[in-house]
Order: C-alpha cells, then sequence, then structure tokens
C-alpha cells in the first residue's frame, strides 16, 4: 500500500490564499450591475402581445424573467424569456454574453400590472422603441399623480386606504 503525503510549506500555502482571494476580489470589482440576457423559461406562452415577469425563476441570478412582445410586429412574436433585473439606470444592466439580445439593455418600465407593475427592469432594446433622445417615456398608468392610477409600486399607495389593494 502506498501512501502519499501532502506536506506543504505553510508561507507558500499562505501565498496562494492571498493570490485566490484577490483574484476574486478584482473580478467582483468589475462587475456592473445585475447579470440579465440569458434565456429562462416563464413557464407558459402569453397571450398575443402582453409582457410578462415570472419570478422566482430558478433559471436566472436575479431570479426574474421577463418576456416582453416586440413593437411593432403583430402580436408580438418573436420573443423569448430572458433573465432580467429591477433597476435604477442602465448601468444597473450587465449583459451576459450568451445573450440573444443583440443590442443593449436599458433600465425601463415593462409592465404596468402585477407585483412588478411600475418597477423599471432590464429590457432588450431589441423589443422596444427607443427614442433619439431623452430617456425611454414611463407609461402613463405609472403616474403617481393620477390617482386613478391604483398600481401599489407607486408613491403613496402602500398603507393608504384609498388603495385597499395596497
Amino acid at each position: 500500500m502506498r501512501r502519499y503525503a501532502a506536506s506543504a510549506n505553510p508561507r507558500s500555502m499562505y501565498s496562494f490564499a492571498g493570490l485566490v482571494l484577490g483574484v476574486l476580489l478584482a473580478a467582483g470589482g468589475c462587475d456592473k450591475g445585475e447579470p440579465v440576457g440569458r434565456l429562462c423559461d416563464i413557464g407558459e406562452d402569453p397571450p398575443a402581445g402582453a409582457a410578462v415577469v415570472s419570478s422566482p425563476s430558478l433559471d436566472c441570478v436575479t431570479r426574474t424573467c421577463l418576456q416582453i412582445p416586440v413593437e411593432g410586429q403583430p402580436g408580438g412574436s418573436g420573443t423569448k424569456g430572458m433573465c432580467s433585473a429591477v433597476c435604477d439606470t442602465d448601468d444597473d444592466c450587465a449583459k451576459v454574453p450568451e445573450s440573444p439580445c443583440n443590442s443593449e439593455f436599458v433600465c425601463a418600465v415593462a409592465v404596468t400590472v402585477g407585483p412588478y407593475c411600475c418597477e423599471k427592469l432590464c429590457v432588450c432594446k431589441d423589443y422596444i422603441v427607443v427614442p433619439d433622445e431623452g430617456p425611454i417615456p414611463t407609461p402613463a398608468a405609472c403616474d403617481a399623480a393620477n390617482a386613478d392610477n391604483a398600481c401599489c409600486n407607486l408613491e403613496g399607495r402602500e398603507g393608504n386606504a384609498a388603495y385597499p389593494l395596497c
């Protein structure tokens, strides 16, 4: 029976551990935003022209899968679910290399109903019309100043007796 003894110099082990830790910290510092754009499964086909957020989605690091219709195409055909994330700016949306999105991701309101209503999510620019100048407009349904807009994510809705569902 052969025995193998692992004798290592403790000094070199600490040097190696320091090197590994340094590489991991440097790699982590290069990330900007959440990893988005990976294909994900929303479960079933959405109604034609409907945007769908599926959460929790185990396909995604952020646990958020978004499928939106392609603007300007009949029925919004041609989209696939892609991992998304809640965001504040376009910089919060770091596209993964394997993403089928040909352009970049932008931070925009994707849905105006449900738990993610009026929340900004990372959306592939391939699927939306982006204005030449200025930001992507916020849908009228997300105007908190309009009392008819009942999305619970709007300012002043949660805990307000005028919005009993919030």
